[in-house]
């Protein structure tokens, strides 16, 4: 008989956590660039998985189709029930009768579940001065009884603590003893071992994701990062390094030569080597990303305007610091040339005619190459415009944002014009398009997977998008924005974010399908432009 998976996130995240992310329960939270339930379900193995949800809860369309995907039901539990009875509502409803059941919390992530028999919860050392669920274990691996601790008690003594995963031989018995235990959780699982041989099953490394502190320090553990980067992270400081040696040394030197007004708002630059491998330092922040919070989060308007703000403030720090040359000659070289040369790269790697006409939506449109001729002729090179500071690549993935404070804190930046010259300095039109380019152009969307390419095939195109719920209220917040007389929602800073979709397509020859994405995308940009 398959095995029958239940994952109990039928509770809002607490308060510290919602405040970071919105109200989300806590198998929905974003780490990295999925949702925390996309790493769970496939640890738990085959079989059938339930997911218990608030009932107010109103999941997004495509994290609907997702779990769809990953042959996941949706329970909605009545709000406010607690944990036992919100098991003993999920089991009921389910109609497991007396099959075996494996729970996870929703808000535990276990990398390695070890193979076990019978009835059993997973154990490991003690963690952090939280709630926990405190173990007494026999000689013989039975566990004898549990006792919750409250956030910051003391107990007697150093015992091990449930992490939030159980084994119940029968549903049945279960239901039973929590509801003799009045709904408690825990005091039903004491009457199950009362009756019930219950083996200790301790676990290698599990991760933490219901407070805000283990939120971060868990997410820390799960990070994902491209195949050209290579990142080390030790909780204190990200070591980066990579095959791309000019562009590791660009970086650092951006870091370290921006103005300090600037400096504020960059990653903390620590260390940094040239050779013989290049790498630099900079000081690891237990901070979301905006790619998280408007992908996957449910923060509101009030808290997306200082975001917003606080990217207005970065930017015109940026544009008070001129440098020596034109930003139209940095412009040019970073739009005009670069996406030539890199479409040339993707047509001959993939085997892709650049030449050809394509369509998209049915309706006919230009090749590739004429598409990026087209959008160059948009952007208005203006003699005498001086550069000023610019990152380089303001897209919301490299993006932190600090909600004590109302800071961003941005990273990566690009750090050259020309390919071997490295410059602090560049196009202010250029970050403005980096930002249109994950709201508009909704990079960050793609890059999570939260799209579809509907009947597309060779030189036809189509894509639909799963919309995050302000996403329309913030393409209009971003096109109002007005940086150095620059403005956001002009048709040239568009023209050059539609430029990205195309100069990223051999960045990610691994992704046929995500190019794709790309040129369906960069297609819709430029039929947006070209009404």
């Amino acid at each position: 008989m398959p095995s029958i998976s239940l994952l109990m996130s039928s509770a809002y995240v607490s308060q510290e956590l919602a405040l970071e992310f919105g109200l989300l329960p806590p198998a929905f939270l974003p780490i990295g660039t999925q949702r925390l339930y996309e790493h769970q379900i496939p640890r738990l193995g085959d079989g059938y998985v339930y997911i218990t949800i608030p009932e107010s809860f109103a999941p997004d369309p495509s994290d609907i189709a997702r779990l769809q995907q990953l042959s996941a039901l949706l329970i909605p539990v009545p709000d406010a029930l607690s944990l036992g009875d919100a098991a003993v509502y999920a089991i009921n409803y389910a109609g497991l009768g007396t099959q075996p059941l494996r729970l996870l919390h929703g808000d535990t992530l276990i990398d390695e579940i070890p193979e076990h028999q019978g009835d059993a919860v997973a154990i490991a050392p003690q963690g952090d001065d939280y709630s926990w669920a405190e173990v007494d274990v026999a000689e013989d691996g039975r566990i004898t009884s549990l006792q919750t601790i409250s956030a910051g008690g003391v107990s007697e003594r150093q015992r091990p603590v449930a992490c939030g995963y159980f084994a119940f031989e029968s549903s049945t018995s279960l239901v039973r003893c929590i509801t003799r235990a009045h709904g408690d959780f825990i005091g039903g699982l004491n009457l199950y071992a009362e009756s019930t041989r219950v083996q200790a099953l301790p676990v290698g490394s599990w991760l933490d994701f219901g407070h805000l502190r283990t939120f971060f320090a868990s997410r820390r553990e799960v990070t994902t990062q491209r195949a050209f980067n290579t990142l080390q992270i030790d909780g204190v400081v990200v070591r980066k390094s990579g095959d791309n040696h000019a562009k590791i040394r660009a970086e650092a030197n951006w870091l370290a030569e921006v103005p300090p007004k600037v400096q504020i708002f960059a990653a903390r630059l620590v260390d940094r080597e040239d050779a013989p491998v290049p790498f630099y330092t900079t000081e690891y922040e237990y901070l979301p990303t905006l790619a998280e919070l408007f992908v996957f989060g449910r923060i509101g308007r009030a808290s997306w305007r200082r975001i917003l703000a606080s990217c207005g403030d970065f930017l015109r720090a940026c544009v008070a610091h001129p440098g020596p040359g034109l930003g139209d000659t940095a412009l040019s070289q970073i739009v005009g040339q670069k996406t030539s040369q890199r479409l040339r790269e993707f047509g001959v790697a993939a085997d892709f005619d650049i030449t050809r006409p394509c369509s998209f939506d049915g309706q006919a449109m230009p090749s590739l190459s004429d598409i990026a001729q087209r959008l160059e002729a948009f952007v208005t090179l203006r003699p005498g415009r001086l550069e000023t500071v610019m990152h380089g690549d303001l897209c919301f993935s490299n993006i932190l944002y600090n909600s004590r404070n109302h800071r961003i804190r941005v990273l990566d930046p690009r750090g050259t014009v020309a390919p071997t010259r490295q410059t602090i300095f560049g196009d202010v039109r250029y970050d403005l398009a980096k930002l249109v380019h994950s709201v508009v152009g909704m990079y960050d969307i793609i890059i999570a997977g939260r799209y579809s390419v509907p009947g597309a095939d060779g030189h036809r195109f189509s894509i639909d998008f799963a919309l995050p719920p302000n996403h329309d209220w913030l393409v209009d917040e971003v096109d109002r924005f007005v940086i150095d007389g620059e403005w956001a929602g002009s048709r040239e800073v568009r023209a050059i974010s539609a430029t990205f979709f195309l100069s990223m397509l051999p960045l990610h020859a691994d992704r046929p399908d995500r190019q794709r994405a790309f040129i369906a995308n960069a297609l819709r940009l430029f039929a947006d432009l070209d009404r």
